[in-house]
């Protein structure tokens, strides 16, 4: 008998939380993943139940438990930018369940679907130095613990930037000495030789999947499966890339093992050099994984014991003690709003540049046309740019119908609070939106951060914290 997935409003006891679902996010083979609501602090979560679609046996069914709850008690042994943090493991209804952090954005997979090209260079080489970096912390791990499923679709990429793997269902602990993995799986064209039941993998395995994956970044095609690409065939498909980044995938994706590069670190040493500048990473998204709680009031103070009668000098009034200030709670203490590091709790100034941290301060634009220059502040969301369209009631927020020469859409961009940050998103226009002189890839976030210049024709929008 088929249950049927959960319904919006439906209540889930967990182990120690409950959690109201609002709505599914996606679903697989294996699994069903809501997105739900924490009840003690109205916190997003998002709730994975093990769901097979069709048949199975008894043994399948307890083989799927155990890759199940394997994943769990994995991602909550783990801590890393790049790892969703599990809170929870539990049965619900008969069918195991874990809560873990939801990850807004989207995967690279749908990033390139939507663009419908290959990603910007540089984008492309800061993902790929973001999963080197997470790749080497699992590699490093005591026994080291093998991705296995390193593709696109697996791999979220928030407004911030920050990527997070998503699926660990594959993952394995690397064994010494055994002669091949218990379990062949994988995706055809990410996995390696070795992947194919034909030896054990290790942490260049994932270095094999790593260099498929940035090969369909930089190409917007996905890799053939056991071929590694021939030198000057990815330059044929995207001129952009030069000899050195192209030289990074082969070596990566070499059908044999020793001859790739032996580690993660070792990787993102090649892929730095092939950056025009020093790589920055995006600050992470902070995760309050226990639910903020009150601090409890303070009990009455205990009445003094009865004193003798005795002759008291006079007293002077009493004056009132100070109090300390109550601590800031952690959900009040934001990523710096100018430079994006994500400081320690109960810091008031941020430890790269100073800025005080009290809390988000608000935003405004200043929009410049050849015409007039005027400010707006961003207390509506989102703010829409574009062009107006009487006919269709449509008034966008900076209205640049009589500022820009006719090159804005009328469903241009649009600019909207995310979390702590402000992300401008251009909606697939005619003739693009540039970000610093850059021009950013249609339906993809990109956060704002102090100054930031955004221009659209002749029509410049500079994003400042007030």
């Amino acid at each position: 008998m088929i249950q049927e997935l959960l319904t919006p409003g439906t209540l889930v006891h967990g182990a120690s939380e409950q959690y109201s679902v609002l709505n599914l996010i996606g679903r697989g083979g294996m699994g069903a993943v809501y997105r739900v609501r924490r009840a003690s602090d109205q916190t997003m979560w998002a709730l994975k139940e093990m769901r097979p679609q069709g048949e199975l046996t008894t043994e399948e069914l307890v083989e799927s438990r155990q890759l199940f709850e394997r994943e769990a008690l994995l991602l909550k042994s783990l801590q890393h930018p790049s790892l969703p943090v599990v809170i929870e493991l539990f049965d619900h209804e008969g069918r195991p369940t874990m809560v873990m952090e939801f990850v807004p954005g989207q995967t690279l997979e749908d990033r390139m679907r939507d663009a419908n090209a290959p990603l910007l260079k540089s984008d492309a080489l800061g993902y790929a130095i973001q999963l080197c970096r997470v790749l080497h912390y699992l590699h490093t791990q005591s026994p080291p613990i093998i991705y296995r499923d390193l593709k696109p679709s697996n791999i979220m990429v928030t407004p911030e930037g920050q990527l997070k793997l998503i699926d660990f269902g594959v993952a394995r602990t690397h064994k010494q000495g055994k002669a091949k993995d218990t379990i062949a799986m994988g995706s055809a064209g990410y996995a390696p030789p070795e992947q194919y039941g034909r030896g054990q993998t290790d942490a260049r395995s994932d270095i094999y999947a790593l260099g498929a994956t940035l090969l369909h970044l930089l190409t917007n095609l996905p890799p053939v499966p056991l071929q590694t690409p021939q030198e000057g065939s990815v330059i044929k498909l995207n001129p952009s890339v030069d000899q050195r980044t192209e030289a990074v995938i082969i070596r990566a994706m070499d059908l044999s093992r020793e001859q790739r590069f032996a580690s993660g670190a070792e990787m993102e040493q090649a892929l730095q050099a092939c950056l025009d500048s020093p790589y920055v990473p995006p600050a992470p998204r902070p995760v309050m994984v226990t639910p903020h709680a009150a601090p409890p009031a303070a009990p009455p103070p205990a009445a003094a014991p009865p004193r003798p009668q005795q002759a008291q000098p006079q007293r002077q009034p009493q004056q009132p003690q100070p109090q300390a200030p109550p601590p800031r709670p952690a959900e009040t203490n934001p990523p710096c709003h100018q430079c994006g590091r994500v400081n320690k709790p109960q810091a008031r100034f941020c430890a790269t540049c100073g800025t005080p941290l009290s809390g988000p301060p608000a935003a405004k634009i200043v929009v410049r046309s050849p015409h007039r220059t005027w400010e707006l502040n961003l207390s509506k969301q989102p703010v829409r740019i574009g062009r107006r369209d009487p006919r269709q009631n449509h008034y966008p927020e900076v209205d640049l119908a009589e500022h820009d020469r006719g090159i804005a859409s009328r469903h241009h961009a649009t600019i909207q609070r995310d979390g702590d940050f402000y992300t401008v998103t251009d909606l697939g226009s005619t003739n693009g939106t540039l970000l610093n002189g850059i021009l950013i890839t249609p339906r993809s976030p990109r956060r704002l951060r102090q100054g930031d210049q955004i221009k659209i024709g002749e029509v410049e929008i500079e994003f400042r914290w007030s």
